[in-house]
């Protein structure tokens, strides 16, 4: 018993060991204080990416409020979250579902298990959290243009990704094919806007009839009726520029040319009669202040453009609409042509969204919330200009000029203008290399509306990804 005695006071004297054991014990602390907060941080991330999740299905079944029981829109409900959240890792359990029917107004309560990872260590395994959301018909009516580039350099990959991007946000918008609370207008363009023969008498606009017109005289030119020059060619690539972008063209290239062409022959016949005709398109409003504002029109109309070939080498736009279809069909159709003119789109983008004529919207108000999603991929390469020949009525401008100072200054009016009217403007530079235009883009966003600079095809589906998930939250009541 002595022994022990002693043996027991020697341990307690002996500090030897004091440090490691205390050591131990704080670094299980330390370890599970720290590993805590970011426990603790992951709940929050998962939160916010639960919180799409549950308004994306909230907005989604509020129409079938007066169908379904509660009973039925939880089921249901439970199971679009869970869709959504099954690649997070995440299982989310619908735990109240609330139908007024006097407000028309649908509130879904979920909770979802966030698995630990440091907490575990003191047996807290799990951490709960609740989401809600809230859609009511009294939720804002929202109108919006997307102003898309579909110039020559959007050609390939870029315009498929296009499509893609804006369908998807369509759908996101449009989960159903009716949505009465939501319109989208889309907006392609490259040197004009095309806003469809069928609005060709649209008041504010000026679109002369179609006529046929035979110049005086006679037009002449060298033929070479002994010709007997023979030529191999072959298709050879030379550098050249698609909408201002450097890009790689082709053309014939002819050599072991033998004979010779002959001694000219000059030939004269009768100008031959042209057929004027308006294909859709349409030029700018030729006093210089109405070409950035929406006011004016029964004095200063928009003019069309009306030639005796077809210039008009763009999808024609479609008005607001709240049915999906046609939506997607015409983003399907959408093609590469022609430079650009951002101008242009942005003024019929405002016409599309304005309560003024041509085509009268809603009025600006706190229940409307009207929107602007404009994306280019490059600098503008064309400007308004006079007439081209003596022909040309001297009010119609058309785009033939290359002044890209004089379409930046009117790209920046236009923004300041539409702002003014508090329309959100999202901007997006897809692939853009001009600064100049970047920083026009990225000062142009107002309202609540973001700029984003995509590099990559990936990077512009994140932004319409982004710019719907902003879109939806404006739906939400709370």
């Amino acid at each position: 018993m002595g022994q022990f005695l002693q043996l027991l006071k020697r341990f307690h004297s002996d500090e030897r060991g004091v440090f490691a054991v205390i050591f131990g014990v704080l670094a299980i602390v330390l370890v599970v204080s720290s590993g805590g907060v970011v426990d603790f941080v992951g709940v929050q991330n998962a939160r916010s990416m639960a919180q799409p999740a549950l308004d994306s299905a909230t907005l989604a079944l509020h129409s079938e409020i007066d169908n379904l029981t509660e009973t039925q829109i939880e089921t249901q409900a439970e199971s679009l979250i869970n869709e959504r959240l099954s690649a997070l890792g995440l299982i989310a359990d619908v735990e109240t579902v609330s139908i007024n029917d006097e407000d028309g107004t649908l509130f879904i309560e979920a909770r979802f298990s966030y698995q630990t990872a440091f907490l575990s260590l003191i047996g807290i395994d799990t951490i709960n959290s609740r989401i809600h959301s809230e859609v009511t018909s009294k939720s804002l009516n929202i109108e919006v243009a997307l102003v898309l580039d579909s110039t020559a350099s959007m050609a390939g990959n870029k315009l498929n990704t296009l499509k893609t991007a804006a369908r998807d946000l369509v759908d996101e918008l449009m989960p159903d094919e009716q949505n009465p609370d939501i319109a989208i207008a889309l907006v392609p363009f490259n040197r004009y806007v095309n806003i469809g023969m069928s609005n060709r008498n649209e008041p504010g606009l000026d679109i002369e009839a179609d006529y046929t017109w035979t110049p005086a005289g006679q037009r002449c030119w060298n033929t070479y009726p002994n010709d007997t020059r023979r030529c191999d060619r072959r298709r050879v690539n030379y550098p050249c520029t698609r909408d201002g972008v450097p890009s790689t063209c082709s053309r014939w290239q002819y050599y072991n040319c033998t004979g010779s062409r002959g001694n000219p022959v000059r030939v004269c016949r009768p100008q031959y009669t042209r057929n004027f005709r308006w294909y859709g398109c349409m030029g700018s409003r030729h006093l210089a202040p109405f070409d950035t504002v929406d006011s004016n029109y029964a004095t200063a109309p928009v003019p069309g453009v009306v030639r005796h070939w077809n210039t008009c080498r763009v999808t024609p736009m479609t008005e607001l609409t709240n049915t999906r279809a046609g939506l997607r069909t015409a983003i399907s159709a959408m093609r590469a042509r022609d430079n650009t003119y951002i101008p242009t789109g942005l003024m019929w983008g405002w016409r599309l969204l304005s309560p003024q004529t041509p085509f009268a919207g809603k009025p600006y108000n706190d229940e409307n919330k009207k929107v602007i999603v404009l994306m280019t991929d490059g600098m503008n390469t064309v400007s308004p200009s006079t007439v081209w020949t003596a022909r040309e009525p001297g009010t119609h401008r058309v785009h033939r000029r290359s002044n890209t100072n004089e379409a930046n200054t009117k790209t920046t009016q236009l923004c300041n203008n539409i702002a003014d009217e508090n329309i959100v403007i999202y901007t997006i530079a897809f692939e853009v290399s001009d600064p100049t235009i970047r920083t026009i883009l990225s000062n142009c966003a107002a309202n609540g509306g973001s700029y984003f600079d995509a590099s990559n095809s990936a990077e512009l589906e994140q932004a319409f990804a982004d710019i719907a998930d902003e879109l939806q939250a404006l739906r939400i009541s709370r």
